[in-house]
């Protein structure tokens, strides 16, 4: 499975990798850092006794939506933080809700918010603009 999902981030003789065509350097570094420290937090807090607590208890869903609250609420701050310090611009609204979609459910999440910002590329509009 790992190395099946590096084939969808790393193509050879491509600049451009299949998850990475809109995203944005910064972008996809604050998905995996806050992403990466929302499923350790998760992890943490359902290992109890030397084992993990089973999905469906009510306290490993309730730090399910926990975590993933955290994660709708910090991918888009780092991402602006990045994108603002390194690119000098604005989040496009197409990449926060990318971002918010990989939190529920991730790489198809993000691809589903994708398709319909492409289908309706008018929501993006007067976003991306440069920071002052």
């Amino acid at each position: 499975m790992l190395v099946a999902s590096f084939g969808l981030v790393f193509q050879a003789g491509s600049a451009k990798a299949f998850l990475l065509n809109d995203r944005s350097p910064n972008v996809t570094a604050a998905q995996i850092v806050v992403g990466t420290g929302m499923t350790a937090a998760y992890l943490a807090s359902i290992y109890r006794h030397r084992h993990f607590e089973s999905f469906s208890s009510p306290h490993a869903l309730k730090m399910w939506g926990l975590t993933t609250v955290g994660c709708f609420a910090l991918t888009p701050l780092l991402g602006a933080a990045l994108v603002g310090h390194n690119e000098h611009r604005e989040l496009r609204s197409s990449e926060v809700y990318m971002m918010i979609g990989d939190c529920v459910v991730p790489i198809l999440g993000g691809l589903v918010m994708k398709a319909a910002f492409d289908a309706n590329p008018q929501w993006d509009a007067g976003t991306g603009r440069p920071t002052r």
